[in-house]
């Protein structure tokens, strides 16, 4: 049995980077700033031409660097696992900033539920994301709240979103027996990882309204109804991919 002394495990926070000196301060900022310290910092950075690493190196964060060419999600995640040391897996973009102090010690929480093997909650837009990502987010948020009743859910079935790495966290154990199906490269890997959670092991996965992060591209309509469209086809191609294998 895995032991959580005095509910604070070291957690993992790793961060895939190209060229994300933008909001890469404001994230490792937002994680110094953070009331639960017991965590560490891995970057899988994957040849960034800007300050990207420079950035990441002065807030002490662990530079795990990756050729560009050699990139896919499910990659970069698996390096970044095998650099880590925590108990606990948590994935953040290098443009997604936790919107509260607490939102670590609110994981820390969660696992100490030993039943629990992966979590994760809802986005906004950061300040610059555009009029459209304000709108598609803040109603999702608000008709997830009338349907959930602003509560904590434990999944059974995966759908869209789930587990998506922009704001979640596995346990560590989860990967000592499944990594990130690198056929899935382009995405959907998340989704992947949640029904193995799901149909394959003893652990429960939750969604809580109080883990938030601020993440967002800054899409215009047009773009965003592209970047929509391609993530339900993403979704169509990871559940056929999981039918193609066997639940």
């Amino acid at each position: 049995m895995e032991c959580f002394e005095k509910m604070s495990p070291l957690i993992s926070i790793i961060v895939r980077t190209y060229n994300e000196s933008k909001h890469l301060p404001e994230l490792l900022k937002s994680l110094s700033d953070q009331s639960f310290q017991n965590y560490e910092v891995v970057v899988v950075d994957s040849e960034s031409t800007d300050q990207t690493v420079n950035i990441a190196k002065q807030y002490g964060a662990r530079v795990v660097e990756i050729h560009k060419t050699d990139f896919n999600y499910s990659y970069a995640s698996n390096v970044g696992i095998e650099s880590a040391r925590g108990k606990i897996i948590c994935f953040l973009s290098g443009h997604s900033v936790p919107a509260n102090n607490n939102y670590l010690q609110k994981i820390a929480d969660l696992f100490s539920d030993e039943k629990v093997g992966g979590c994760y909650g809802d986005v906004i837009p950061l300040k610059d994301g555009s009029l459209t990502e304000f709108v598609f987010d803040y109603l999702g948020i608000l008709k997830g709240k009338m349907k959930r009743q602003n509560r904590i859910v434990v999944e059974t079935e995966i759908h869209a979103g789930i587990l998506s790495c922009s704001n979640a966290a596995v346990r560590a154990k989860v990967f000592e027996s499944h990594k990130f199906v690198n056929a899935l490269g382009r995405g959907g890997e998340d989704v992947e990882m949640a029904n193995y959670i799901l149909h394959h092991t003893e652990y429960s996965l939750v969604r809580s309204p109080e883990l938030l992060v601020k993440h967002s591209h800054g899409s215009n309509f047009r773009k965003f109804i592209r970047e929509y469209r391609g993530w339900q086809l993403m979704y169509e191609d990871v559940v056929s991919y999981i039918n193609s294998i066997g639940k």
